[in-house]
């Protein structure tokens, strides 16, 4: 994993190096997809990691900077004349990027790879340990709060509650406590809305254990970030999906932000959009997102909703008026090769790595905060 020696692909000749091959490092980082576009976006400032543009392959988005794989190749800042570092990312989520570090793998593009962005069929593939890692929540917020690992805060990430197409017009804020006895498997639609007369019932469509804005909405809403959450996965024709034997609200969620956000695009005012967890007649599904996702979501035709009566924004967040929020950390092995350190320390400098790309939309820079918390399940101060 640490050094190897290469031939250098034509499509992927670099400007460093004038010899069709040489000494390549590794350095393979996973976890959150929330800061990606501004990891992306560290990598390809000139100075910071590399000190001259990589070349850069991605697939597995319409979008360079929102694809599920890259890989940087460059020269290093203060690596040795002719050495190249190769740096792989594989979006995992942020609970199982920790849960890599400590002993897992994931799959990155090997060195043939070439962009294909949306592609259908992407690859090939190679399988390795991971060095680094990004987390919307601090380790000790985790399933592994005892991991050997270490970590800096590199931004604020907030996220969204989105009602799905077709939910109940009455439905405009969520609570706390609404959303507590929501998560245990549904509600009456009259404990969100005030009126008696909102007897159809309400549920959670969310994601699944190993993400990071499920750890965040869980600890946020007082529910438990280990509590097993009763949620709902809706099909494109809008009706309850089997989670097994007959059930329709569970432990259910999904592994990506994206899959969840097109769900809220789904018509809930079909024919077939029948409640069949109470039996009968209309229901309406809410759900927490990213901020990217939550855009995807409303186009799709979903409604944000305010939180606690206080809709979201990057002035809401930084006075700590909107608390639907995390610290974004990136994170390495207590020991690691030495690119690899060189690479942690690049990208978690507050002047200069990914809090400092920050757009101040989908990751808020921490500089220009008022408002501080420890973690999903602390209460948020006024600096």
């Amino acid at each position: 994993m640490n050094s190897k020696t290469i031939a250098l692909a034509s499509a992927l000749s670099l400007s460093l190096v004038s010899v069709a091959s040489a000494t390549t490092n590794y350095v393979y980082i996973t976890g959150s997809t929330a800061a990606r576009a501004q990891v992306y976006a560290t990598f390809n400032d000139v100075g910071v990691v590399f000190d001259a543009a990589p070349t850069v392959v991605t697939q597995g988005s319409s979008s360079a900077n929102g694809a599920s794989y890259m890989t940087f190749f460059g020269h290093q800042v203060g690596a040795a004349a002719g050495v190249i570092t190769a740096v792989k990312a594989h979006w995992s989520g942020s609970e199982a990027g920790i849960a890599d570090l400590v002993g897992g793998t994931e799959q990155f593009l090997d060195d043939t790879a070439a962009n294909s962005l949306a592609s259908a069929t992407p690859g090939p593939f190679v399988s390795s340990p991971v060095d680094l890692a990004m987390a919307d929540n601090n380790k000790a917020y985790s399933k592994n709060p005892g991991a050997a690992i270490t970590g800096a805060a590199c931004g604020i990430v907030p996220f969204k509650w989105v009602k799905q197409k077709g939910s109940l017009a009455g439905i405009t804020n969520v609570t706390d406590a609404a959303l507590r006895v929501m998560l245990t498997g549904g509600s009456p639609a009259a404990l969100l809305t005030g009126n008696a007369a909102d007897t159809s019932w309400v549920y959670v469509a969310g994601r699944d254990s190993l993400s990071g804005t499920r750890v965040n909405a869980l600890g946020e809403t007082g529910f438990g970030i280990f509590g097993a959450p009763q949620q709902v996965n809706i099909a494109a024709d809008g009706s309850m999906t089997d989670l097994g034997g007959g059930i329709y609200v569970g432990d259910f969620g999904f592994s990506s932000g994206g899959t969840l956000a097109g769900t809220m695009g789904f018509d809930l005012t079909q024919a077939t959009s029948v409640d069949l967890n109470v039996g009968t007649g209309h229901f309406s599904v809410v759900s927490y997102l990213g901020i990217s996702d939550a855009a995807t979501a409303i186009t799709a035709g979903g409604t944000e909703l305010t939180y606690n009566g206080i809709a979201e924004s990057p002035a809401t967040v930084r006075e700590g008026q909107y608390t639907f929020w995390g610290n974004e950390y990136v994170y390495r092995k207590n020991t690691v090769s030495a690119q690899a350190g060189t690479v942690y320390t690049s990208l978690s400098s507050t002047s200069n790595g990914i809090n400092a790309h920050a757009d101040n939309v989908k990751l808020i820079d921490s500089r220009t905060m008022h408002a501080t918390r420890n973690g999903p399940t602390s209460d948020v101060t006024h600096k």
